[in-house]
C-alpha cells in the first residue's frame, strides 16, 4: 500500500511541476487533461503496488562457522558499519533500521527494516533485496576469516 501511495505522490508532483511551469497555458488544458487514461494509470499503480513487494523483498540465509553468541559482535559491527542500528531484539530476532532519517524517508517511507533471525548455525535475513544480498555476502566473508 505504501508503494502505491509513494509512486502516486511522485507522479502527482511531476504533473504539478509540468502544469505550473509550462509557458503556454490554454484554457482547454487543465490539470486533469494531462492524464489521458485515468483507468490505465490507476491499474498501473495497483500492479506496481502488488509487484513491488514481491520483487523487492527477500529472505536469505547466511552460514555461520561459530555459534551466533560468538558471532554476535561481528554481526552487530557489520550492520553498524553499513548504516543500520539495532532497534529491538525479541525471541531470537534482531531488528535493524537505518540510522539516517533522510535515507529512511527515501526508501518508501520507512521500509528499511531488516530482521535477522538466528538458529542452528545460520542467520536468516529478511528485508529489501539489495541490502539483504550485500549483508549476507559481508557476513559470510567475515565468517571465513
Amino acid at each position: 500500500m505504501k508503494s502505491i501511495l509513494y509512486i502516486a505522490l511522485i507522479f502527482a508532483i511531476i504533473l504539478c511541476f509540468i502544469h505550473f511551469t509550462s509557458e503556454k497555458r490554454d484554457a482547454a488544458v487543465t490539470f486533469w487533461s494531462l492524464i489521458p487514461y485515468p483507468a490505465t494509470l490507476v491499474g498501473f499503480f495497483v500492479l506496481f503496488g502488488i509487484a513491488y513487494p514481491l520483487v523487492s523483498f527477500v529472505k536469505k540465509d547466511a552460514m555461520l562457522v561459530k555459534p551466533f553468541s560468538e558471532e554476535r559482535i561481528k554481526i552487530l559491527n557489520i550492520f553498524d558499519s553499513t548504516g543500520y542500528e539495532l532497534t529491538s531484539e525479541k525471541n531470537g530476532v534482531l531488528t535493524f533500521r537505518l540510522k539516517s532519517r533522510f535515507i529512511r524517508f527515501m526508501r518508501l517511507f520507512g521500509e528499511d527494516m531488516i530482521e535477522v533471525e538466528y538458529r542452528e548455525g545460520k542467520v536468516y535475513l529478511s528485508g529489501l533485496r539489495r541490502d539483504i544480498y550485500r549483508l549476507t555476502r559481508y557476513i559470510e566473508y567475515l565468517n571465513g576469516k
